[in-house]
């Protein structure tokens, strides 16, 4: 359970020379997450409008909505009322052709208005029954999607993305794909696995009085869990980024095997030690950065609870046996034969008195039961909170085998609003908040969106490529590794030596000559799927005279890397010219 992201300790620059070698074609992909960054003008605001019996409400105008951001009234500039799947004819109403105000761009008047759905399926957390109830009850609502409707399906089993079926409209064709994700490895019952392993470490442990070895499990297990969590919430961002620019209305089915926002509070408690040692692995910020990207690409995110609800119930908590899943009890040979459900190890002496024991156990039980109550909120939590922040709903507990039909339902009728931002790329979070001026009804829509900065969108779609698993040799740069070092412990320093083409950069004007602004970032996953960060480290290059086609510059660098298999991704981002230049290289210490 030890985490393996394999760290990337120090890089410098060692020489750059200016030589001659002919352009190299970039290679083209079935995805488009590498092309280019994402450029999104328009914020699209679906809103759903009910009264007090949940009905959607009709006729609504632009003037009867109020939209702040940040606290202050914004223009609405879009507006559009998709009724049933069909763009509503606004006719001749007064209010709409006497203002300013347009209907969504590629949403005809009187024409109807397709879905995209985009199904994430969490090969990683998920369990393969679980799944297969969920899938197989989407099977059956195919039927219902429309002509304009189409489903693109992608996994993830915590080493790469893959796509299982691109955008298709077909029903069978659908079918077939949700057939395959079914059909894929699931593993949702090593996640488990390691938690029994985990508490019956704890439980070892804490029959032993070896606190620091306690305390260290606890850290273990947390630093682990966030590290999973993390990367299987990032898979979902990429996935998305991947699939950015489909027509129609945008959703994405996500389905969850079990992430908590929270892997300190899943695992311990409200331990204050622990959460205050392991603080700095929580995976929110990977939430917040997929709510933030569904926001602004416009998807709205209907959450599927895989698991649905955990087996342990108040009642049980006096038996042993029916206490849920997240119980765990010694095996069978360590387990005398009246006293079923304590840990004995002969390693820590004798056994304790039976009474003691018995004590013991019901506190056990009690502090279990607890825990997993208190585990099954925190997952439902991060759920419901993804849901609420896009304008989607969570699907949770018996809700995960009708989630295609209550989505169905939830994206007939609604109004489509659009706003155009005054873009910063700052990476600031901004609150947008709809109201309707009629008294009495409710509104369900996405509360805010994230303005992503140019480096957090070219860092981020580094990582979906590495994620989907991208071979992007033949991407414009040339990697060249030299030989490998002992670095100290099992590190190895490794020289790396980029070839670039200069007549694929914008290289600008300056005194004296031209200079190109540069970054690079250097992302790494291993054969596990544990991945570095990717630091981002500027480079520049300049001469006195603009580089003539075909010349390259050579740069050198050494990374310092753990001594196993892993794959490397080294991508050029150009400042000026918002252009990448990519490779990738595997690395194999045991090859040489």
């Amino acid at each position: 359970m030890r985490p393996a992201a394999p760290a990337l300790l120090s890089t410098a620059i060692l020489a750059t020379t200016l030589l001659s070698i002919p352009p190299i074609k970039a290679q083209e992909t079935d995805l488009e997450a590498f092309s280019d960054v994402i450029d999104v003008r328009v914020l699209n605001l679906e809103v759903a409008v009910t009264d007090k019996d949940g009905a959607h409400v009709e006729d609504l105008r632009p003037e009867d909505f109020r939209l702040t951001v940040d606290g202050n009234v914004v223009p609405i500039e879009y507006f559009s009322e998709i009724r049933f799947g069909s763009s509503i004819d606004p006719g001749a109403a007064e209010t709409i052709e006497a203002s300013p105000i347009s209907t969504v761009p590629s949403v005809a008047p009187g024409k109807v208005v397709g879905t995209s759905f985009l199904l994430f399926v969490d090969d990683y957390f998920g369990v393969a029954r679980n799944r297969k109830i969920v899938l197989e009850n989407i099977i059956e609502t195919i039927p219902r999607l429309g002509p304009e409707d189409r489903m693109a399906v992608v996994s993830f089993n915590g080493r790469k993305l893959e796509l299982v079926g691109n955008w298709e409209t077909s029903h069978p064709g659908i079918v077939r794909n949700l057939r395959k994700a079914i059909a894929a490895e699931a593993g949702g019952l090593k996640r488990r696995s390691e938690l029994n392993s985990y508490e019956l470490q704890l439980r070892s442990l804490g029959a032993g009085l070896i606190e620091d070895s306690l305390e260290n499990t606890k850290v273990e297990y947390v630093r682990a869990l966030s590290r999973q969590v993390d990367t299987v919430v990032k898979a979902a961002t990429a996935a998305m980024r991947a699939m950015a620019m489909p027509p129609g209305r945008k959703v994405m089915l996500l389905t969850s095997g079990g992430w908590p926002d929270d892997p300190a509070q899943y695992a311990v408690g409200t331990d204050p030690d622990i959460r205050n040692r392991t603080k700095r692995y929580s995976p929110k910020p990977a939430f917040d950065d997929l709510a933030g990207t569904a926001n602004k690409l416009g998807y709205t995110i209907y959450t599927i609870d895989m698991a649905g609800r955990n087996q342990a119930r108040a009642g049980d908590a006096g038996n042993a046996e029916l206490v849920g899943e997240n119980f765990r009890q010694a095996p069978p040979d360590t387990l005398p034969d009246d006293n079923p459900g304590v840990v004995t190890n002969s390693a820590f002496g004798a056994p304790p008195p039976p009474e003691q024991v018995i004590g013991q156990l019901m506190e056990d039980v009690i502090q279990t039961f607890e825990l997993t109550a208190g585990r099954e909120q925190l997952v439902e939590g991060a759920l419901i909170e993804l849901a609420r922040e896009t304008g989607g709903e969570a699907m949770l507990n018996s809700f995960r085998a009708t989630a295609l039909p209550r989505t169905l339902e939830g994206i007939s009728s609604y109004y489509w609003l659009g706003y155009t931002p005054s873009w910063a790329r700052d990476d600031e979070e901004h609150k947008v908040r709809i109201e309707v001026l009629r008294p009495g009804l409710k509104t369900r829509s996405r509360r805010g969106f994230r303005d992503l900065s140019r480096k957090s969108e070219v860092t981020m779609m580094v990582e979906s490529n590495l994620l989907f698993d991208t071979d992007l040799r033949g991407h414009s740069l040339h990697a060249t590794l030299g030989e490998p070092k002992k670095a100290g412990g099992k590190k190895l320093e490794l020289p790396v030596s980029l070839k670039i083409p200069l007549d694929q950069l914008l290289m600008l004007p300056v005194a004296g000559g031209f200079e190109a602004n540069l970054e690079l970032r250097v992302a790494v996953i291993d054969e596990k799927g544990a991945r570095s960060e990717i630091p981002v480290i500027p480079v520049k290059l300049g001469g006195d005279t603009k580089p003539s086609p075909g010349a390259y510059a050579t740069y050198d660098t050494t990374l310092v890397l753990r001594a196993i298999q892993q794959q490397l991704a080294l991508v050029l981002y150009d400042v000026a010219g918002e252009k990448m230049l990519s490779t990738s290289v595997d690395f194999d210490p045991g090859s040489g």
